[in-house]
């Protein structure tokens, strides 16, 4: 299904619900191929890591759960059941995870910055590409993110930071989109003099 550029900004929705149909990894790796062609200055500062198998699933749950108990967010039967519970949701049960990580430039605060949006860049051209493919996606800075010893746990460089969880998979026709609410441009958009 061909959609335009408009058609694809407007509608697309962010959506943590999609059918179990799994996500072809040639796909996720040409949509990845397409999305690459954000801008970025000096080189291109991002890094992904695909999670489509049982085991990787697997794998990364068990990583995450274990950030969280370090971290102190799991720390009695409560807080034990809420994230098994999402993760489960979130990671196991999503045809397919996508990682991404941001070069960190300490030495230079403006490529830093840059870093950071280049990757944004990359992560909301991937979403309108997806939508293009009538996949949904669930772009997340779970807990989990930002923990620089899970990032290179998960095989990213230590000059590397994980920035963000992609949850992807078909979207079911069967669920309503709802209309996105935006602010009148005009109250946040003006003539700068």
């Amino acid at each position: 299904m061909q959609r335009n550029i408009t058609e694809a900004i407007i509608n697309r929705r962010t959506s943590k619900k999609s059918l179990d149909q799994p996500v072809s990894l040639e796909l996720i790796y040409q949509l990845l191929e397409k999305a690459s062609y954000a801008p970025f200055h000096k080189r291109e500062p991002w890094q992904a890591k695909i999670v489509t198998t049982p085991a990787e699933k697997d794998w990364l749950y068990e990583k995450v759960i274990a950030t969280y108990e370090r971290k102190g967010l799991i720390h009695d039967e409560e807080s034990q059941k809420k994230f098994t519970t999402k993760m489960t949701r979130l990671l196991k049960e999503a045809p397919a995870t996508i990682l991404f990580a941001r070069e960190l430039i300490p030495e230079n605060p403006r490529l830093d910055s840059d870093a950071i949006q280049a990757t944004a860049a990359l992560i909301q051209n991937f979403s309108l590409l997806a939508y293009e493919e009538g996949l949904v996606g669930f772009w997340a800075s779970s807990p989990f993110v930002m923990d620089q010893e899970l990032s290179e746990e998960l095989g990213f460089p230590a000059n590397y930071q994980l920035i963000a969880n992609y949850r992807l998979g078909y979207a079911d026709p069967t669920l309503s989109t709802p209309k996105a609410k935006r602010s009148p441009v005009k109250q946040w958009a003006s003539s700068l003099l």
